[in-house]
């Protein structure tokens, strides 16, 4: 018989004294700082918990290098559970701010008995199976997006599910934590999301807000291609299939086809799904003036930003995009007057910041460039910036270094080939930069989709290599 110290979870038995840890008859002993931490996350199930807090539980005199340490610790634990595939069974990672243990507490005979209530909220595990299973269902073609037909019948439509107030409460609270810009948020509005799904799993607003969420962690190389995207369709799929009519739904399946996919005709198709259902959605013309970026239609693309943002005037995510789509036109002064004035009100928005150094560049002012770059909390999508800096300046070296760092996040499953196209091609070396675009065709590198006006590239517009990437990316 298990002791009363002992933690329980999907056939493992773990003594929380000893680190004894045993399944299916098969025994073993956790040290004691993957133990703690497995304690601590295991007396909060279902509940963030932060780096700060398990730094203070492992080392509470202080550590110098806590955030290395505790990296291997969290991963000693992983390796003890088995939980180290690409979807967690039982740590899951928010990252830069916690952990959050998603297991099914109890013995299986217990489990059952838990879950018997039919409205029982729905664990963190319940919640990531149904990801995954949504996500085999997709590759097995349960859905088919192109020929998805919208009902404006009364008679045949079933009334729209009126998620519980807690639920909508935790989704508005993820919404107001992902427009914010002065301090990362993704990992605890995603939180937001998931909580409020495990409340209502039928709240498909929440769905498309957490596919949402996923596909930009993505986007901004905060999660690999090979863990985020099948998540993020799968919300989404699961977000029209129980609301077809649901907008966001709709208009999140054509950004993960457009960024993720590069299927530009599919996320057309999506966008225009949406705009039939509402012509008032901010988000959608964001997202429709990004696929007319992508096509080169510069002057409809500005058109659709400023839509979006007469709609939602305060969501920075638009005016960041309409700063980027004037640097991307070669309208470098234009793209500074309006972006310096972002960064200043709001210093923590990296995008921006990235915009700004992009068009400093193009004007010759590598001075003021670097300081914007330095100035980022983190590169997000804009991984090759330092280095076409560095090439700019004539510091080669520096460079290929940052050639390496991409080269190493590339190993790690991210999207970088594009990048380390740009770099090679701003020092001059073609032949790699020609390379580096083709493998960018194919590698989910993000920027690869403004390959037809982006300036960085003019050095490699005249060669094959540019022609194939072209009309391998868009079609003849």
């Amino acid at each position: 018989m298990a002791a009363e110290t002992d933690l329980q979870f999907d056939g493992w038995t773990v003594n929380r004294v000893s680190g004894e840890i045993s399944r299916e008859g098969r025994g073993a002993r956790l040290p004691q700082q993957p133990l703690r931490i497995l304690v601590e996350l295991f007396d909060h199930a279902g509940e963030v918990v932060t780096r700060e807090q398990l730094v203070k539980v492992l080392w509470p005199a202080g550590i110098v290098d806590f955030d290395n340490g505790l990296n291997v610790a969290v991963r000693k634990l992983r390796v003890a559970l088995d939980d180290v595939g690409d979807l967690p069974r039982y740590i899951e990672t928010l990252p830069r701010v916690g952990y959050r243990f998603i297991g099914m507490r109890g013995t299986a005979t217990s489990m059952a008995q838990d879950l018997a209530p039919a409205r029982r909220p729905t664990s963190g595990i319940t919640l990531l199976v149904t990801i995954a299973a949504l996500a085999i269902a997709l590759a097995l073609g349960w859905w088919l997006g192109a020929g998805r037909s919208i009902s404006n019948d009364p008679a045949q439509a079933k009334p729209r599910h009126v998620p519980s107030i807690r639920a909508q409460e935790l989704y508005l609270e993820g919404l107001s934590l992902r427009s914010r810009r002065d301090i990362e948020t993704s990992g605890i509005s995603r939180a937001k999301f998931e909580a409020a799904l495990r409340e209502d799993p039928d709240y498909a607003q929440a769905w498309a807000a957490l596919g949402e969420i996923i596909s930009a962690d993505v986007v901004r190389q905060l999660v690999t291609p090979a863990e985020g995207i099948p998540q993020a369709k799968a919300a989404a799929r699961r977000a029209v299939e129980l609301d077809p009519n649901l907008v966001e739904g709709h208009y999140l399946l054509g950004q993960i086809y457009m960024d993720h996919d590069k299927n530009f005709a599919a996320a057309r198709h999506e966008y225009d799904l949406a705009l039939a259902i509402n012509d008032k959605a901010a988000r959608l013309y964001h997202h429709y003036g990004m696929l007319e970026g992508h096509l080169g239609q510069v002057e409809q693309a500005l058109t659709s930003l400023r839509r979006a943002r007469e709609l939602e005037p305060m969501t920075l995510l638009y005016a960041g995009n309409y700063g980027m789509l004037l640097y991307e036109a070669r309208r470098y002064d234009e793209a500074i007057a309006f972006v310096r004035p972002l960064v200043e009100a709001n210093p923590g928005f990296d995008q921006a910041r990235g915009v700004l150094a992009r068009a400093m560049m193009a004007t010759g002012d590598l001075g003021g460039a670097m300081e914007q770059l330095q100035a980022r909390a983190q590169p997000g999508l804009n991984q090759g910036d330092l280095g076409m800096l560095y090439a700019k300046m004539g510091r080669r070296e520096d460079a290929m270094r940052e050639i390496g760092r991409l080269v190493q996040r590339g190993r790690d499953g991210y999207g970088v080939a594009y990048d380390e196209a740009l770099i090679y091609a701003a020092l001059g070396d073609l032949d790699q930069g020609c390379e580096q675009l083709t493998r960018a065709i194919t590698d989910h590198s993000i920027l690869v989709n403004w390959m037809r006006l982006d300036p960085p590239l003019d050095p490699l517009r005249g060669r094959q290599c540019y022609a194939d990437a072209e009309r391998r990316l868009y079609g003849p």
